[in-house]
């Protein structure tokens, strides 16, 4: 209920004028100034703070792909497709960069790209991530099957798993577009919260399409937990599905959080609390799958070998982590190896 304000115009009368939507009266109640603008700004602390982790966040994994590609010959670099790691890595540049656009005055453009750029960020990601771990679950359950007499080796194209890749984001791309199309975000003045304030902040347009955007990469990011989950115990030199298990527990963990958070706050804090769950999964994602395979790159490359991580010999080295690119499995008496590499 907007109130009505007062001013007077002489000391023998009194009358009483409701100011304009854009202001409130003053202390002395005698004139309609102008109300406070309240938004994330890039000057203040909080701002520069998260544009700082950002930034931050997006050089490592930048750091993570000059590694990659210093050592892209390597057998850990090649495995499971090589191609998908280096599209995760844009994704996950994709996903920190995104929350700058969070923060700052909101303008048209700026409504309009950064919940759907986030959306098409996490969406590559996970399904680059599915594309590995159907991969990972499929070599589970030939490293299990007792129909093999005699050694064999599975190998799975790196085509199908681009295909998965792109069948996500292709499908993500649909429902961005007819959102940006049909119901696209503006710019939105909120003065129900606060009578002397005005949050300025964006209004996402359609609901339905946002939770259809942002239920999508759930979908993505259950699938990916659910594969990586039952390849979690594959006989391993390096276990690439049990820290993709990890990373997705973190993804869940920080968005499961997020929600009440988000609901409890308003204005700038309501927007800071977005980007914040942003950067913890981008980190999560990015400290669970990447920095144990550049462990092993940077500090342990003698295990970065075709030998090592084709399970063709096995290493004692338990100081690093158990680090899967390859499963070899005795299976009544049967060797089951299973390793994907690029061509």
């Amino acid at each position: 209920m907007r109130l009505t304000h007062c001013f007077y115009c002489f000391s023998d009368a009194r009358e009483c004028i409701s100011c304009p939507a854009d202001f409130w009266s003053n202390a002395y109640r005698n004139e309609c100034v102008l109300k406070e603008v309240e938004f994330l700004a890039t000057d203040e602390a909080l701002g520069i703070t998260l544009i700082f982790l950002a930034v931050f966040g997006a050089s490592l994994v930048i750091a993570f792909t000059i590694i990659y590609i210093m050592y892209r010959e390597t057998a850990l670099v090649k495995a499971n497709d090589r191609s998908l790691s280096f599209l995760i890595q844009v994704s996950l540049i994709c996903t920190f960069m995104t929350s700058i656009l969070f923060v700052g005055k909101p303008e048209e453009w700026s409504c309009m790209a950064r919940q759907t750029t986030l959306a098409l960020g996490f969406s590559l990601c996970l399904s680059c991530i599915l594309g590995k771990t159907i991969v990972l679950m499929l070599a589970k359950r030939a490293a299990k099957s007792k129909m093999a007499e005699k050694t064999s080796r599975i190998n799975f194209k790196p085509l199908y798993q681009r295909i998965v890749a792109i069948t996500g984001l292709t499908i993500e791309v649909g429902i961005c577009t007819a959102y940006l199309i049909l119901t696209p975000p503006w710019v939105y003045k909120n003065m129900e919260s606060q009578n002397i304030k005005i949050i300025l902040e964006c209004n996402e347009g359609s609901i339905e399409f946002l939770c259809s955007m942002f239920g999508f990469d759930v979908f993505l990011a259950i699938l990916c937990f659910i594969t990586a989950f039952v390849a979690r115990k594959l006989p391993d030199n390096f276990n690439e599905a049990k820290f993709i298990t990890f990373g997705m527990l973190v993804f869940f963990i920080v968005w499961i959080s997020f929600v009440p958070a988000y609901l409890s706050t308003r204005g700038k804090f309501k927007v800071a609390v977005e980007i914040f769950a942003i950067l913890a999964s981008s980190f999560g994602l990015l400290g669970c799958i990447y920095v144990p395979k550049g462990y092993i790159i940077l500090i342990k490359p003698e295990r970065n070998t075709e030998e090592i991580v084709g399970g063709k010999a096995a290493t004692n080295d338990k100081s690093a982590p158990a680090t899967s690119a390859s499963i070899t499995s005795e299976i009544n008496n049967t060797t089951v190896s299973t390793v994907v590499l690029d061509d």
